[in-house]
């Protein structure tokens, strides 16, 4: 049991991403993470620490009648997952649905929360995009964790124009063998996207032909101007 954790921040906003785009969400972002991708615009590191029941009694600060469900994010929050086996419990009592925002790389990790969990949001990562090397095995291993748990499971590809044929078909593959929804999503720099226009076509061609169960979304809450 981990008696605490540390948080960079808590929110209420709207979910700008996936599918879930548009619903209004309690953000706990946890710090730290087990990747180094180049894209990413957390700082890790500074936050504050919790324990179980601040964090709980922090959570009931909100207007929780107004949220759809409580988004863990990050970071990596499957980092945390000693912690979480003790706070997702209470949280639970609440009657809150759980969002998990993951690498998607953790699968033992999530095996100890798993039943507290109702939807997962996990992330394609890109060696050409995240410079981080080959994750498809650590994906195959999360994905067949979620959903022989009948989770309510999709997965973002956050993608640019360096990104290769044998990463879009290892994806395709992916989403193939566990019947998944896939959002393709073009990066982007505040919000402006940052990815051609003919490599988003190209794109979303190739999947939309392949597998039917494909969307295009951008991130909605930056073309809002919202957390």
């Amino acid at each position: 049991m981990t008696d605490k954790t540390k948080i960079a921040e808590i929110f209420d906003s709207i979910q700008g991403e996936g599918p879930y785009i548009g619903y209004r969400q309690l953000f706990i972002r946890f710090c730290g993470c087990n990747l180094l991708c180049d894209y990413c615009d957390t700082e890790f590191d500074r936050g504050e620490e919790y324990s179980i029941q601040s964090l709980v009694e922090r959570v009931k600060t909100f207007d929780l009648e107004a949220i759809h469900s409580v988004s863990l994010t990050g970071g990596e929050p499957l980092l945390h997952y000693q912690f979480l086996k003790e706070f997702l419990p209470e949280l639970k009592k609440l009657k809150l649905k759980i969002y998990l925002e993951t690498n998607g790389t953790l699968a033992g990790a999530l095996k100890t929360i798993i039943d507290y969990v109702d939807i997962i949001s996990m992330d394609f990562k890109l060696d050409s995009s995240a410079k981080i090397g080959d994750v498809f095995t650590q994906h195959d291993e999360f994905l067949n964790v979620a959903t022989q748990n009948n989770k309510d499971t999709f997965a973002k590809l956050v993608f640019d124009d360096s990104i290769e044929d044998y990463e879009l078909k290892e994806c395709l593959n992916l989403a193939k063998k566990y019947n998944i929804p896939v959002i393709l999503q073009p990066k982007m720099e505040e919000n402006k996207i940052k990815v051609s226009h003919e490599k988003i076509l190209e794109t979303f061609n190739y999947f939309s032909k392949n597998y039917h169960n494909t969307r295009l979304i951008g991130q909605v809450h930056k073309f809002f101007d919202i957390r």
